[in-house]
């Protein structure tokens, strides 16, 4: 069988989009604890709607055409 693959060092793009994400999940979790945001359940329709996502698969594009 063949070797498992190594990470890649992340680049500095890389590292400041993750900074980024990590900054709006923090922001997200402020609002949420002083009950300025709601987490809710998404419900049956939704669930049927936006079936979850294999690992890996690209993320739906907001445009339609």
């Amino acid at each position: 069988m063949g070797e498992p693959k190594e990470r890649s060092v992340p680049g500095p793009q890389q590292l400041r989009q993750q900074e980024k994400h990590e900054e709006k999940l923090e922001a997200i979790r402020e609002q949420v604890a002083q009950g300025k945001l709601v987490i809710r359940k998404m419900t049956a329709a939704e669930r049927k709607r936006y079936p979850p996502r294999e690992p890996g698969q690209q993320p739906r594009s907001r445009r339609s055409r």
